[in-house]
């Protein structure tokens, strides 16, 4: 066998290992071989980078904004944006009977009120899974801007509407994280800025194939303003040490403007 033909197998070989998010600065190679869906908006606000998964992709027709390094989404209600809406996407792919993580960047461009509040992260279908900040007011008679989680409305589990997440202020411009990992259809877990503000799992029953099939972030009805980045989908469950040091990754980058994209466009 000649050296040469040999070359071309390896070649081939390396080829066939290669993972779609190989080469994206803003995916670290440590979590690249499992994202399946990755939208930087610098391919447009209709275009994401990696759609392993096929997802719909549903937004408002606003105009891009800057964003954490490159372009971002703007969304809420606020006088800045156009068209209320919050961004969403939707695929079989995205069940939760499966291990799954969800996560993107999120910044608040209005000031808070003590009676803000505001949509962030949600997995939708036959229930829901949610995180989000509810203000105060007659709503579960919260007395302050508070962090909220539920899990409802999926046929033979309890409820749970837990308002007990403390005090959620944040200033505008500032640039936020919020993930969701799901595991062994029933361990769900959520980060805000890295750290697990919420974890739980349902009780009677796991969660089945198809009950959940959507992704709604950030704002709508009422909610401010706020812009949306870096929004990625990898089909395992990513451990709070992976997420901080992604977090850590992405802000080195973005600190200095480092432009999106991947190195061999």
């Amino acid at each position: 066998m000649s050296r040469l033909f040999c070359a071309i197998i390896l070649l081939t070989a390396g080829l066939a290992q290669a993972a779609p998010a190989d080469g994206f600065f803003y995916l670290p190679p440590r979590i690249a071989d499992r994202v399946v869906f990755y939208h930087s908006f610098a391919k447009g606000l209709k275009t994401p980078e990696i759609n392993l998964i096929e997802a719909t992709v549903t937004l408002a027709e606003n105009d891009a904004v800057p964003g954490l390094a490159g372009p971002g989404y703007k969304t809420g209600s606020g006088p800045a944006v156009k068209n209320k809406g919050a961004y969403s996407l939707r695929s079989p792919a995205l069940s939760v009977h499966k291990p799954i993580t969800v996560m993107f960047w999120w910044r608040l461009d209005e000031s808070m009120k003590e009676e803000t509040g505001f949509g962030v992260l949600a997995l939708r279908g036959k229930g829901w899974l949610s995180t989000f900040v509810a203000g105060k007011g007659p709503w579960c008679a919260l007395r302050e801007p508070t962090y909220v989680f539920q899990c409802y409305n999926f046929e033979g589990m309890d409820n749970c509407n837990d308002v007990w997440g403390g005090r959620a202020w944040f200033e505008p411009n500032v640039w936020h994280h919020t993930a969701i990992t799901v595991s062994g259809a029933a361990d769900i877990r959520i980060y805000w800025d890295g750290n697990l503000r919420t974890q739980y799992a349902p009780k009677k029953r796991i969660f089945k194939e198809g009950e959940i099939n959507s992704v709604e972030l950030g704002a709508t009805g009422s909610s401010p303003a706020m812009t949306l980045d870096e929004i990625v989908v990898l089909d395992r469950a990513l451990s709070a040490d992976e997420i901080v040091a992604y977090m850590t990754a992405v802000k080195a980058l973005a600190q200095i403007q480092f432009p999106v994209g991947k190195a061999s466009e």
